[in-house]
């Protein structure tokens, strides 16, 4: 492996020891608190999405610390923008590593991931909408052969269900620490995971068709 390689991999591993360390402190109302005042704040988030893909921070805390920051709509782009850009860079890096292909070659799973890149980007929203974290999932499509667009498409589109919802509850704010609002938020999750539940038949039912 090349040393600049070699630095790069050191780097995210002490960035993810130290997001472990202080996991506690990594919450939405801490990162609207320290952004909130910056004429650059939606450049800041979007930089501190890719940051958490890169150190496996939950999408979730991100997601409602845009609700947070930006209210419902721009939360929403911001929070979509951020998570895509995080996805990317999560993707180009394991890619970079040299890891493409890789678990194609696995004896036990290459029949399975072959059949899920068969499905496309179908697939890659599939796997989007299960519950494996964001950044793991990443790393995982950048160990297959599975395409850029297809994987760029297929992860907006499992990804946009649940981060609608989880923009929401953050844009609820104050309302929902003060007891009002509580339920138009949790109706909004509950629609999240309905849309997630209803692509994901959907997305199968093609697959289905392809063997």
């Amino acid at each position: 492996m090349k040393p600049l390689r070699i630095v790069a991999l050191l780097a995210v591993a002490t960035g993810i020891a130290l997001a472990v360390v202080y996991r506690h402190q990594i919450d939405p109302v801490a990162i609207r608190n320290a952004i909130a005042a910056n004429p650059l704040a939606p450049a800041i988030f979007i930089g501190l999405q890719v940051a958490a893909s890169l150190l496996f921070v939950p999408r979730t805390v991100l997601g409602v610390a845009a609700g947070l920051l930006f209210g419902f709509l721009w939360g929403t782009v911001w929070a979509l923008c951020g998570a895509l850009a995080g996805a990317t860079a999560g993707f180009a890096l394991v890619r970079w590593f040299g890891a493409m292909g890789m678990l194609d070659e696995s004896p036990r799973i290459g029949q399975l991931v072959e059949k899920a890149e068969h499905g496309g980007w179908r697939a890659v929203a599939i796997l989007r909408l299960t519950p494996v974290p964001h950044s793991v999932t990443n790393t995982l499509l950048a160990m297959t052969n599975v395409s850029w667009r297809d994987y760029l498409v297929g992860s907006l589109a499992g990804m946009l269900p649940m981060t609608i919802a989880q923009v929401d509850i953050g844009a609820s704010g104050n309302a929902i620490l003060n007891g009002r609002q509580w339920l138009l938020a949790c109706l909004a999750l509950a629609l999240g995971l309905a849309a997630s539940f209803l692509l994901k038949r959907v997305s199968r039912s093609r697959l289905d068709k392809i063997d």
